[in-house]
C-alpha cells in the first residue's frame, strides 16, 4: 500500500487576507488607543486642578477667605500717575517697595557657566532704588497681577502674578515645591520637557541651566480679573484706566484681593485654567507672531477648551466657543435704558482702549477683531473672547451663562 505525503499551509491569497484583516484592525485600534491616552492626560490635568482647588481652600482658611495675592492692599492708594513707574511712585510715597516673589530654596541643575553650585533663596527680587532698568522692571512687574506697560525679553506683554501660581506663597499649600508635577499639565509637552530635570530634585526650586531664563512657568494660571477689586473691570463705571500717561484712575482698593465668598456666580466664574492651547489641539506648537518658543494661548482658537477650575470647586473643559456664544447672548439682551448704562457683555469691551498693548480693544489679551494685538495673533481669526482674563466685574462677574 502506498501513502501519499500531503503538505498543508497558507496560500498567498489567504496570507494576504490575514494581513489585510490585521491592518484593518490596527487602523481601528490605534486611533482608539490615541483617544484613550489623550483622554487620560486630560483627566490628569483636571485632577491637578482639583488638587489646586484644595490648596486654594487651605490658603483661604489661613487668610480670611482671600485669594492669593502678591502686593500690598494699599498699592493703588499711592499711585497717582502711570509711566511705567507706578511701582516707583509707591516706593517714593511709602518708603517701601513691593514684596518680592519668592520661588524657593535650591541650587543649580546642569552646567552653569561661571556659576558656583551654591544654594540659596531664589525669587524675583523687587528693586527698591527706584531705578527703571530692565531688571527692576521684571522684578516690579511680576508681583503685580498684570503689568500692561511692561514687555519681557521674549516679547510677552502682560506677564504678572496670575501666571505664576507655583511661587512659594501658594506652592506651600500644594507640595511645597515650585516644580511639583501638579503645576504642569501632562499635555503641555514643551513645558514638561523643559521642567523634567527639576521634577525629581529635592529642592523646592532650582535654576535649570540648560534652558533660557533658567525656570519654567506653570501650565496653569489664576484669573487676573478675579484677583482685582471688582470695580476695576466694573460694568457700571467702565474699565479703570491703565493708560500710559495722565492719571490712572486707579481705585485705592484696586489691588486688594477679593474674598472667594464674593463670587456672585461661583459655578460660572473661572478661577484657574490651562494657559496654553492644549485641548482640541490642531495647529503648530508655537505662535509665529511671538518671538521665541511661545505657544498659542488658551483663547486663540475657537476649538480650544482648556481644563478649568471654577470658584465653586468644580472642574470642566470650558471652551472659547461657549464663552463667545454666552457673551453674544448677554450683549444681545442688554441695552441702555435712559441714563442707566447696562453691561454690554461678559467681558470688558469698549472701555479697554485705555489699556496698553495686548490688553487693548474688544477681545483683549492678544485676541480680537482688529489691530496688531488682535486677530493677527490668533490661530483662528474667528475667535474673539477674553474670558477668564478680562471678565466684567471681576470676581462678581461670570465667564459663561450655563454650567457644565
Amino acid at each position: 500500500m502506498k501513502y501519499q505525503n500531503s503538505k498543508s499551509g497558507f496560500t498567498i491569497i489567504e496570507l494576504l487576507v490575514v494581513v489585510s484583516i490585521i491592518g484593518l484592525l490596527l487602523s481601528l485600534l490605534i486611533p482608539a488607543v490615541g483617544k484613550a491616552r489623550d483622554s487620560a492626560l486630560t483627566t490628569q490635568s483636571l485632577a491637578n486642578l482639583r488638587n489646586m482647588s484644595s490648596a486654594c481652600g487651605s490658603y483661604g482658611a489661613d487668610w480670611s477667605d482671600r485669594q492669593p495675592t502678591f502686593v500690598f492692599d494699599d498699592f493703588g492708594q499711592h499711585i497717582t500717575g502711570v509711566n511705567d513707574g507706578s511701582e516707583g511712585e509707591y516706593l517714593k510715597s511709602t518708603g517701601g517697595c513691593c514684596p518680592s516673589m519668592i520661588l524657593g530654596y535650591g541650587g543649580y541643575i546642569g552646567k552653569c557657566a561661571g556659576k558656583m553650585n551654591a544654594k540659596g533663596i531664589w525669587g524675583f527680587w523687587t528693586s527698591c532704588d527706584g531705578g527703571r532698568s530692565k531688571g527692576s522692571n521684571v522684578a516690579y512687574s511680576l508681583p503685580i497681577i498684570f503689568s500692561p506697560s511692561w514687555t519681557s525679553d521674549s516679547g510677552v506683554t502682560g506677564t504678572g502674578a496670575w501666571r505664576i501660581p507655583n511661587v512659594r506663597a501658594f506652592s506651600q499649600y500644594v507640595g511645597r515645591k515650585f516644580y511639583d508635577r501638579i503645576f504642569y499639565a501632562p499635555k503641555d509637552k514643551y513645558s514638561m520637557e523643559r521642567v523634567q530635570p527639576a521634577l525629581d530634585v529635592a529642592d523646592d526650586f532650582s535654576l535649570i541651566c540648560e534652558i533660557p531664563d533658567g525656570w519654567v512657568e506653570s501650565s496653569y494660571c489664576f484669573s487676573p480679573a478675579a484677583m482685582f477689586c471688582p470695580d476695576v473691570l466694573g460694568s457700571k463705571n467702565g474699565c479703570v484706566s491703565f493708560s500710559g500717561s495722565g492719571p490712572t484712575g486707579l481705585l485705592p482698593s484696586a489691588f486688594r484681593s477679593p474674598s472667594v465668598g464674593q463670587a456672585a456666580f461661583p459655578d460660572l466664574k473661572t478661577r484657574m485654567l490651562e494657559h496654553s492651547w492644549l485641548q482640541s489641539k490642531e495647529g503648530p506648537d508655537f505662535n509665529p507672531k511671538f518671538s521665541g518658543t511661545i505657544p498659542y494661548f488658551f483663547n486663540q482658537c475657537v476649538n480650544s477648551a482648556p481644563a478649568t477650575l471654577y470658584f465653586d470647586g468644580h472642574v470642566a473643559l470650558s471652551g472659547c466657543n461657549d464663552s463667545m456664544d454666552a457673551n453674544a447672548q448677554v450683549r444681545a439682551s442688554n441695552v441702555d435704558s435712559g441714563s442707566v448704562k447696562k453691561e454690554k457683555g461678559l467681558f470688558a469691551s469698549d472701555t479697554l482702549g485705555t489699556l496698553a498693548g495686548p490688553w487693548a480693544r474688544y477681545g483683549g489679551y492678544f485676541t480680537g477683531p482688529d489691530g496688531k494685538e488682535g486677530a493677527d495673533f490668533n490661530f483662528d481669526t474667528q475667535v474673539n473672547t477674553s474670558f477668564h482674563v478680562l471678565t466684567v466685574d471681576g470676581v462678581l462677574g461670570r465667564d459663561f451663562i450655563s454650567a457644565k
